[in-house]
């Protein structure tokens, strides 16, 4: 099935088509996507965008959208879609050949089928700078989780002005950035620019609809740090703070293979993104500092330790940040029992930092059934780790270049650091 994802537009398309119209427009209530990325940037810019960078968000906003609007389980194998984008761009010419490269960008990161429809847009809003804004030295996503808050704490350490980019929805991932981020101004002063973006596609018509797998979210994120640098310098660099088994992401078991394992930052999805800001002459530098480091090594050499165990609990790296709450527990707290929550006590616990009390499920002192929904992620970790025991190169070969297409001078880093990753797993369980 094919759904058309529309504004107020109106293509030559069969009326059987589902669509699914998404509107930037305030007054279309109904059709609006929520957000405040117009306000922040109105407040915290030295220069304006350019309008391919206008054009860039319009195109991460459309895709978010799409890709929350409509379930997987309408498609036939009840998970690739076929997506088609009708956006409207600026720099139609320049957009018209970017097609094919944001169709294998999206394919990849998403596992769906992309089409991309552009037309001729001349509107382009009206924004007024804001002199007061100091310049930054980088840019840095900033989710809230361990890996960005290392990644903020060394950037902050070199004693340069730094912009934090963050994006939250709906939940307690806005409480959390706010959280972190007001101990880092407090250990930082003048030194943190930051930028939460609020974005929340339309809430679908019937209870139960839409989709939570949010494979697309990365792209986003990516597009919105874009737009951030955009607002200082043409070259302002980038920094994605991931550790490498992460990023990797190479799937715990057979059924996991191919696009079912998230890409959000996976080395593949990071060049074809820089290959296609290339296209659009954004010459803004993606940087992946910690892609050859387990977590945690990232958190063994993070360059200010007090700094780290001041600001450490307060982050969260769950999958599932409600958990707490909905077990009758304090709200705050990491499930303790999803791929994100055993890393990162696996991580901690090699840092002597552990604290099993800021998870609802403590997974070694009460482990969870593992034919529930609770304990799969679990077992699976025990059957890798059983796997990697008569692992050798050419398996960790096979399973690392699986995930997706890596260089060949990036290649044995990337093995060495997913099967130390896996080895910092395996002690934390053992």
């Amino acid at each position: 099935m094919k759904t058309n994802i529309l504004d107020d537009y109106n293509p030559d398309i069969s009326s059987e088509e589902p669509r699914v119209y998404v509107s930037l427009d305030p007054e279309y209530k109904s059709l609006a996507v929520r957000n405040n990325i117009y306000k922040v940037i109105l407040t915290k810019a030295i220069k304006l965008p350019s309008s391919r960078v206008l054009d860039l968000l319009n195109l991460a906003i459309s895709v978010y959208t799409a890709d929350l609007k409509i379930p997987r389980r309408f498609s036939e194998d009840r998970w690739t879609r076929t997506i088609v984008l009708h956006v409207p761009v600026i720099n139609l010419t320049t957009w018209q050949k970017t097609t094919s490269s944001i169709i294998e960008m999206l394919g990849f990161l998403t596992g769906d089928r992309w089409e991309i429809s552009f037309r001729k847009n001349n509107f382009k809003p009206k924004l007024t700078i804001n002199n007061k804004v100091e310049k930054v030295s980088k840019v840095s996503l900033f989710s809230g989780g361990l890996d960005s808050l290392v990644g903020a704490i060394d950037l902050l350490e070199e004693g340069k002005r730094i912009a934090l980019v963050g994006h939250y929805g709906a939940g307690v991932t806005n409480k959390v950035q706010e959280t972190v981020l007001g101990e880092l101004e407090k250990l930082y002063p003048d030194l943190i620019e930051s930028y939460l973006f609020y974005l929340q596609p339309p809430k679908s018509n019937s209870e139960g609809q839409g989709e939570p797998s949010m494979r697309s979210r990365s792209f986003l994120f990516f597009s919105l740090a874009v737009v951030v640098a955009s607002l200082f310098t043409g070259k302002t660099p980038i920094s994605v703070a991931e550790n490498g088994l992460i990023s990797l992401n190479v799937p715990l078991t057979n059924p996991r293979i191919g696009s079912l394992s998230t890409r959000t930052t996976h080395p593949y999805f990071v060049s074809l993104f820089s290959d296609f800001l290339s296209l659009l002459k954004i010459n803004n530098l993606i940087i992946l500092p910690y892609r050859f480091q387990t977590k945690g090594e990232m958190i063994a050499q993070t360059k200010n330790q007090d700094a780290l165990k001041k600001t450490v609990d307060l982050s969260m790296s769950c999958s599932h940040p409600e958990a707490g709450r909905y077990q009758g527990k304090k709200p705050n707290l990491h499930c303790g029992y999803c791929v994100p929550c055993i890393i990162r006590r696996a991580s901690l616990a090699s840092a002597q930092l552990d604290k099993p009390s800021t998870y609802a499920i403590d997974i070694l002192q009460d482990p969870p059934d593992p034919t529930t929904e609770t304990g799969r992620d679990l077992r699976a970790f025990e059957m890798a780790i059983e796997r990697g025991r008569f692992y050798n190169y050419r398996q960790a070969l096979f399973d690392v270049l699986a995930t997706g297409t890596i260089s060949s001078d990036d290649i044995e880093d990337y093995i060495d650091v997913y099967m130390r990753g896996m080895k910092e797993v395996e002690s934390f369980l053992s």
